[in-house]
């Protein structure tokens, strides 16, 4: 199913881990409706404006799947609202301050990037149909390896 002109649903659910363990990592009707606009909103205009392939890393992930990879079954990506991404030869943190300058979004989070490797981490962007929050951080390690966030203003 195509989302958008250069995305489509398959690419949005493809999981490594959801293929090795057999689950079934297809979204209901309201989740496809909320990729689409994750597409449309997102992801789309991103790769317009970079006119380069965005790289997703992790889309949609059902309930068993955020279980199976130790995350939340209320995270955004269950909800079919949040994708993890990059552009090969881009900065992230150019992706992700231009992502936060010209788009509406929920949240906004440019993850474990390093100014000494530009292509380090990746970027964390969601949008949701009903109320968007404009919230931008920055994750990271703190020394004891737990991860943190913080405000990027």
């Amino acid at each position: 199913m195509k989302l958008t002109a250069n995305f489509t649903l398959d690419e949005l659910v493809k999981s490594q881990t959801a293929i090795r363990k057999g689950i079934n990592n297809m979204p209901n009707p309201d989740q496809i409706e909320n990729l689409k606009a994750l597409a449309t909103n997102i992801l789309q205009p991103v790769r317009s404006n970079f006119d380069k392939p965005l790289i997703i890393s992790s889309g949609f992930r059902c309930a068993e799947l955020c279980i199976a990879i130790g995350g939340s079954i209320k995270s955004q990506h269950e909800r079919g609202e949040a994708a993890d991404f990059e552009i090969w030869g881009t900065s992230n943190e150019k992706l992700a301050e231009w992502i936060k300058s010209e788009l509406e979004y929920d949240q906004l989070i440019l993850e474990f990037w390093n100014e000494d490797n530009p292509n380090s981490g990746w970027v964390h962007c969601s949008y949701s149909r009903d109320h968007n929050r404009n919230e931008s951080l920055i994750a990271y390690k703190d020394k004891n390896e737990k991860t943190q966030y913080k405000p990027w203003l």
